[in-house]
């Protein structure tokens, strides 16, 4: 007997134990399995197939005895130790095991089924007959109650109505008092600041262009003299003097007389003087000539430019303000008071508290194509939960509501405010608009419709109930109605939808 022992590992599993086997090239081979190895039925199974395939003698080695009766009931031979399996005969067993009856054959009865099915008395067999009809219709019955099913699909008759209520907002009471129609509110200051600008509306007269023309210097002296260039001539008929000076040197003969181009110092149409009103030299050359225009002076004139005026000034604070206040608005809303109770701050109730600034660049009167305006303002104003102005819009329609309708839904709009400026005593005129319709029971629509023909339903539910036009009910299946035409008998079969507009 050539043989050989092979120890497998931990790793190692029936398909690497099996091509472990053909490798051996032995006619025995022992095969000793890792103490922690728990392999199945079906692993020394396809163990012992790939033993039997390459003609080997296997047996196996293992401690657990669980492993060993597990192999032996695949048909290997299983010892605890390797001294145990060289000390004991083994061969492979060629023979197949033949099939084993587990239990004799039953033996056939003639007649056998005639248990199953006893003799029984005439009386016997009318009582199951009239049990059997007896289930019959009862199950008919629920099936033609499970299948009987009606929608019946109504318009209700719905108006609005509409009302104005007075809410006083206090911000000392804690609750809403319908009697007084008072709810609470929360005073909110924030501060806002801005710019803005607007174009100047007033027009101003400025001095564009210098009047020119010319004087006559008369000689006092005997001796010639020069009169220097802007030298300053003037006018003295005039409560304010109109002066101009010389544009060149000119000689002046003893006792004789010159002529020289003038311009006036300041522009604008005060320049243009009528001949003989410049009769007076300024300066040291007064001492030796005199001057008189003998003609006009011409070409001094004034330009329209805009300018502020206190209108600008108006319409501009106003414009920012309200911007301010709108931004205040929108600022008070994401305060965290606001956000965690979600209240509603009511535009209609913001203040200026405290104007901290408004400054202008420009002045009333001045020349400017614009005028801006910086400003800063302390904003105060009231905040309110919108649940409690529906609470008080809800209970002022109340009394509006027409007999035979329910209020359905009700909202409140806010309008004016009687008292601003204070953020105390506030009254605010809510208009409350709400939608009513016809009272309609559902549970009721199903008890007077039930077993009744559609048309009888149809002319029932006019009659009870305040509708926009005829109900619309559906039946089915189509070929029971054709035979009962009539609606469930079952409420719980009967659907209601009741449509509002």
């Amino acid at each position: 007997m050539i043989g050989r022992i092979l120890t497998l590992d931990p790793a190692d599993d029936a398909v690497g134990a099996a091509d472990r086997i053909a490798w051996a090239k032995a006619s025995h081979v022992i095969m000793i399995m890792p103490a922690e190895a728990r392999w199945s039925a079906l692993d020394f199974v396809r163990l012992r197939r790939a033993a039997d395939a390459q003609g080997v003698a296997l047996a196996i080695v293992t401690a657990d005895g669980r492993q060993q009766a597990i192999a032996r009931d695949a048909g290997l031979p299983a010892f605890a130790t390797v001294a145990e399996a060289q000390a004991r005969a083994w061969e492979r067993n060629d023979a197949p095991v033949p099939p084993r009856r587990l239990r004799p054959p039953r033996r056939f009865v003639p007649n056998s089924l005639a248990r199953f099915f006893p003799k029984r008395r005439p009386w016997a067999r009318l009582l199951a007959a009239a049990l059997t009809l007896t289930t019959l219709l009862t199950v008919g019955s629920l099936a033609f109650i499970a299948i009987h099913e009606a929608k019946i699909t109504l318009s209700a008759s719905s108006q609005r109505i509409a009302t104005i209520v007075p809410v006083r907002l206090d911000t000392n009471t804690p609750r809403v008092d319908l009697k007084t129609r008072t709810i609470p509110a929360v005073r909110l200051d924030v501060v806002v600041e801005g710019s803005a600008s607007t174009p100047a509306t007033g027009q101003k007269s400025v001095p564009s262009s210098k009047a020119r023309g010319s004087v006559t210097f008369f000689n006092l002296l005997t001796t010639s003299y020069v009169v220097p260039s802007n030298t300053v001539v003037r006018t003295t008929a005039t409560n304010a003097p109109v002066r101009f000076v010389t544009l060149n040197d000119v000689e002046v003969p003893p006792a004789g007389r010159a002529s020289v181009e003038i311009e006036a110092i300041e522009p604008g149409p005060a320049g243009n003087v009528n001949p003989g009103q410049i009769n007076r030299v300024e300066g040291v050359p007064s001492l030796a000539v005199t001057v008189i225009n003998e003609a006009l002076t011409s070409g001094g004139s004034n330009v329209i430019l805009p300018a502020v005026t206190e209108a600008d000034y108006r319409r501009l604070r106003a414009e920012l303000q309200r911007k301010l206040l709108r931004e205040a608005a929108a600022k008070m809303q994401q305060l965290p008071e606001v956000l965690n109770e979600r209240l509603l701050v009511l535009p209609q109730t913001l203040f200026i508290a405290d104007r901290q600034d408004e400054s202008f660049d420009r002045f009333i009167g001045e020349q400017a194509e614009r005028v801006a305006l910086n400003m800063r303002l302390q904003v105060a104003g009231l905040a309110v939960s919108p649940r409690d102005l529906e609470t008080l819009a809800r209970e002022a329609l109340k009394p509006k509501v027409p007999p035979g309708f329910d209020l359905l839904a009700a909202e409140a709009r806010r309008g004016e405010v009687a008292e601003e400026g204070t953020g105390r005593d506030v009254v605010l005129f809510v208009e409350a608009r709400g939608l009513v319709g016809a009272a309609i029971d559902e549970n009721a629509v199903r008890r007077l419709v039930r077993g009744k023909t559609p048309a009888e339903a149809q002319s029932v539910l006019l009659q009870t109930f305040s509708l926009k036009r005829n109900p619309r009910i559906e039946a089915g299946p189509d070929w029971l109605m054709a035979l009962v035409n009539r609606l469930p008998i079952l409420t719980i079969r009967i659907q209601t939808q009741v449509e509002r507009e």
